[in-house]
């Protein structure tokens, strides 16, 4: 492959007094950059041309839990879409390994790791209507905001209004007990969600789903990240993960744009998060100050 149709890497060096123009610097960044493979296809199908399962590896050990969540979403629905096969069962025919150094046996690479141009390119204005804090105090933090919005996030999804609506009905009949409030989309529960404080709801609207969390004060980790989102909202926003049915999705694309759009999903929880793969969530919004 040229060199030619990748990101140069010249040696670095530092320079003052100029001046960055717009185009020239979109002009700088516009060829994709190739970090390191990710993705092979290993075990019998590449060893005998076929077999009764599929083994893949990816070379993610050192990813964050959300990213490679995303990662193996994104795998499970292309197999499961490709060969016809209900999404809950894809695990029993597509068996995947996650370590640090990749394939130890005969492989294929499938993906690489890499920095690709967005295209068309769009300045994203930052909104003040994501997570606000509607309430602290030395015993509670109330937070308020967009757990999901219909805009194409940054794995290439969108959830249409109609899943919007399912996904707040689906919420509104899990009990109490089970609406938990995540960090990060790991097992660490640092509150729950609320349907109502005082005068504010959660609802969806013409923007998203928007909802209501309560942190909790009695464990440390819970305690520093209310801390962290007291000082600076804006740096946390939501991220809510859903489950879909296996049919319930479709490739759309709208010009040069293309996305999976999600037209049916249930509630399993929601985190409170630095990195939401919807930008949009974000800030967060103390409603109890």
């Amino acid at each position: 492959m040229s060199s030619t149709k990748f990101l140069p890497v010249p040696s670095g060096g530092k320079e003052t007094g100029r001046k960055f123009k717009l185009e020239d610097v979109l002009e700088c960044f516009n060829k994709p950059a190739l970090l390191r493979e990710l993705i092979y296809l290993v075990g019998g199908t590449v060893v005998r041309g076929e077999g009764n399962d599929v083994d893949v590896v990816i070379r993610a050990g050192d990813f964050p839990p959300s990213l490679t969540e995303a990662i193996l979403f994104r795998l499970f629905r292309a197999f499961s879409s490709h060969f016809n096969i209900p999404y809950d069962e894809t695990p029993k025919y597509l068996h995947i390994t996650i370590n640090d150094y990749g394939p130890y046996t005969d492989y294929i690479p499938l993906f690489s790791l890499g920095l690709i141009p967005r295209q068309p390119v769009k300045i994203f204005r930052m909104s003040h209507s994501g997570m606000e804090i509607i309430e602290k105090n030395r015993k509670e933090l109330i937070v308020g905001g967009y757990a999901a919005t219909s805009d194409i996030d940054a794995v290439k999804e969108r959830i249409s209004e109609k899943a919007l609506q399912s996904i707040f009905k689906s919420f509104k009949q899990t009990p109490q007990e089970f609406r938990n409030l995540m960090w990060d989309h790991t097992s660490t529960q640092i509150g729950v969600l609320l349907e109502k404080h005082e005068d504010k709801e959660s609802y969806v609207d013409e923007k998203g789903w928007y909802i209501i969390g309560k942190l909790r004060y009695d464990i440390p980790v819970a305690k520093t990240i209310a801390k962290k989102i007291i000082e600076n909202p804006a740096d946390f926003g939501f991220s809510v993960k859903i489950g879909v049915p296996g049919d319930e999705i479709k490739q759309v694309c709208l010009g040069d744009v293309c996305f999976t759009e999600i037209e049916e999903a249930y509630f399993i929880e929601t985190s409170v998060t630095p990195n939401p793969a919807n930008p949009a969530t974000k800030p967060l919004k103390i409603l109890n100050e």
